[in-house]
């Protein structure tokens, strides 16, 4: 009977899933612009094709790693990856990430510089520096599949399961040559985008911060801390981790706030007060802070990483920001992402440092509630917002503070088990290793800087 019920347990969280995941999908469709002169029925179709899509690579991913084995099939045998390989990996996936996040802040300011010249920005340097960010992933997952196939046994399944590490970045490899043609074929039917929450825009955010945690899961793994720790036992080899994080609440709050970040700049969009009301944008940066936080706090087992990782990220955009000499752009979002941010660490610390246990969700629920609730007053003095409905901030707070706070926990809790089978061998010795992947992290960025500033602006 329990066995029963668990299955059911778990069904129907697949179903709930399931349509939580369709009405998120359809409210952002909504919101990202229908095109007027494009018929509403084939502007759902298509995002309807892409849903379809997407639940493909779920169904795959839940095929490959989570549905129960035939009985004529007997349980692989876990193959972890030496030291090497997955601290190789990491950095690059690491690198390439980096060079999204900064691609993105130079696409950001060269398209409201220079307009949106489609088709012709196709090859102009911002875009170059994303793909090959987005290439990264790519050659990683192809290397995946060989790996895969010509060192261990059995069907592609329990190949799969061998090692799911390998295997999930094979699946997001194929998942990110869905999303990168996506875009173009999104502007063939429907031409420019109304705003930058187009479906195929959401879709290349979501494969980014997929492939980021992947670098993450695999570095983590090779600096793994099993005790729990303040912010002043960071470790040099911590460093790639927060940079890991911070990556993505460069490009996460870059994407879903950019609308609010428009008006500060004094691009006042007339239509934008019809589908951006306050508590939209709190729900946004909410989500974000949420999970990159306990993601930083869990994975690293450190109190004060996630508050590390949103300094960095803030100091990252500042610094871009100066070095594009761009002062259009904005970093209000990462100010306000602090406040939730200090919240999830005080949880972090009260549990781990006082009663001695690994924090839990509901706990990280109602601190970042209720730091949110504090951060009302911010979020509209910095974003300059009028005849706000508390009623309306306060229940998105609440809702999205409840449902990310247990999503990225359980996720987490899933990579942490995943680490601990990878990080078996990490008693090889790795002090080369962090001074090497520092110096190849600082030659990129070198490499990078030239890159920008021998950039010639569009014609």
């Amino acid at each position: 009977m329990t066995a029963i019920s668990a299955a059911l347990q778990n069904r129907l969280s697949w179903i709930l899933g399931a349509i939580v995941g369709a009405f998120i999908f359809a409210a952002f469709s909504v919101w990202g612009g229908i095109p007027a002169e494009t018929s509403a029925a084939l502007f759902w179709l298509q995002a309807g094709l892409f849903f379809l899509v997407i639940c493909a690579f779920v169904l795959a991913l839940w095929h490959l790693l989570m549905r129960p084995l035939a009985p004529n099939l007997r349980q692989p045998t876990i193959a972890p990856l030496s030291f090497r390989a997955r601290e190789t990996i990491a950095l690059i996936l690491a690198s390439g990430g980096f060079s999204i996040s900064i691609g993105a802040v130079w696409d950001e300011l060269w398209h409201r510089s220079y307009g949106i010249p489609f088709g012709e920005d196709l090859f102009w340097r911002p875009h170059l520096l994303m793909y090959f960010g987005f290439a990264t992933a790519i050659v990683t997952g192809s290397w995946a599949l060989l790996y895969l196939n010509r060192n261990l046994r059995g069907n592609f399944q329990q190949r799969f399961r061998s090692n799911s590490l390998v295997g999930l970045l094979i699946l997001n490899a194929a998942f990110l040559l869905y999303a990168l043609p996506a875009d173009p074929l999104w502007h063939w039917i429907f031409g420019e985008d109304i705003s930058a929450w187009s479906v195929p825009h959401l879709i290349l955010l979501a494969s980014f911060v997929l492939t980021q945690l992947l670098a993450l899961v695999f570095h983590v793994s090779t600096v793994w801390q099993p005790e729990w720790r303040s912010i002043f036992k960071l470790r040099l080899g911590d460093g790639l981790s927060l940079l890991i994080l911070a990556s993505i609440l460069l490009s996460w709050l870059l994407l879903m706030l950019i609308d609010w970040d428009a008006t500060l700049a004094g691009l006042r969009l007339e239509w934008l007060g019809l589908y951006r009301p306050e508590w939209l944008l709190a729900a946004n940066l909410l989500a974000c802070v949420t999970f990159t936080g306990v993601m930083a706090t869990r994975l690293l087992r450190c109190a004060g990483a996630a508050t590390a990782a949103g300094v960095l990220a803030l100091a990252l955009r500042y610094g871009l920001i100066q070095l594009f000499e761009a002062e259009m752009l904005q970093y209000v979002a990462w100010i306000a992402a602090l406040l939730p941010l200090v919240a999830i660490d005080i949880w972090a610390f009260y549990c781990s440092g006082i009663r001695k246990r690994a924090p839990e969700w509901r706990g990280t629920a109602v601190f970042v509630i209720a730091a949110m609730a504090l951060n009302a007053p911010v979020i509209r003095r910095l974003y300059q917002l009028e005849g706000s409905d508390n009623l309306a901030y306060g229940l998105a707070v609440i809702i999205t503070g409840i449902g990310m706070s247990w999503l990225s926990h359980r996720l987490a809790d899933a990579m942490r088990s995943r680490i601990l089978v990878e990080a078996d061998d990490v008693a090889e010795s790795r002090a080369m290793s962090v001074k090497l992947s520092f110096g190849m992290i600082g030659t990129f960025l070198a490499f990078m800087f030239l890159f920008i500033t021998t950039a010639s602006p569009p014609a």
